[in-house]
Formats: structure tokens, C-alpha cells, sequence
């Protein structure tokens, strides 16, 4: 057999396999793409969960912010009333004092 003959031979079969390897591609592609945007379906499903996720955690973020705001005011609003409970017994033992 010739060696140009067998060169050519080998060269028909990659050709061949390319083109079976292209189509092969080309399935793959269309099976995980079913609406041909360029985008795995699989991946645009995991998108979706994802920004579904990320505002769920950002409104309970929100949410948990608020209440510990509404914690804040009402330990700041007992602080208020113990402090000036404690100085009006102070104002009333100097009074005390001083009439003694």
C-alpha cells in the first residue's frame, strides 16, 4: 500500500470523527440549552435560585435589622429611666444629708 494512500486513509477517518464529534457537540449543547440562549438551563435554574435565595436573606436581614433597632431604642429608653431614677435618690441623699 502506498504511504500517501494511507495518509489519506487516516485523514478521511479523523475528518469523519471530527464531524461525528461536532454533531456529538452539537446534541450535548441543544440537550442542556433547550431554549437556545447560550445558557445552560441547568445553570439559568441555579441563577434563579440563587437571586431567589439572595432576596429572601436580604429582606430577613432587613428584618432582623429592624428588630434589633426596636431592641436598641427600648434598652436606650430603660437606661434613660434607670440613670435618672439614680439621680433623683442621689438628689434626694444630698438633700438628706444636707438637712442632717
Amino acid at each position: 500500500m502506498d504511504f500517501k494512500k494511507i495518509v489519506d486513509q487516516v485523514k478521511d477517518v479523523a475528518e469523519d470523527l471530527k464531524e461525528k464529534a461536532e454533531e456529538k457537540i452539537k446534541e450535548t449543547r441543544d440537550s442542556l440549552d433547550k431554549d437556545h440562549d447560550g445558557i445552560p438551563d441547568a445553570v439559568q435554574g441555579l441563577t434563579e435560585k440563587a437571586k431567589t435565595y439572595a432576596a429572601q436573606a436580604q429582606e430577613k436581614a432587613k428584618e432582623l435589622a429592624e428588630q434589633a433597632e426596636a431592641k436598641l431604642e427600648k434598652v436606650k429608653g430603660d437606661a434613660e429611666k434607670i440613670v435618672d431614677s439614680a439621680r433623683a435618690r442621689m438628689g434626694a441623699s444630698e438633700k438628706d444629708t444636707k438637712k442632717g
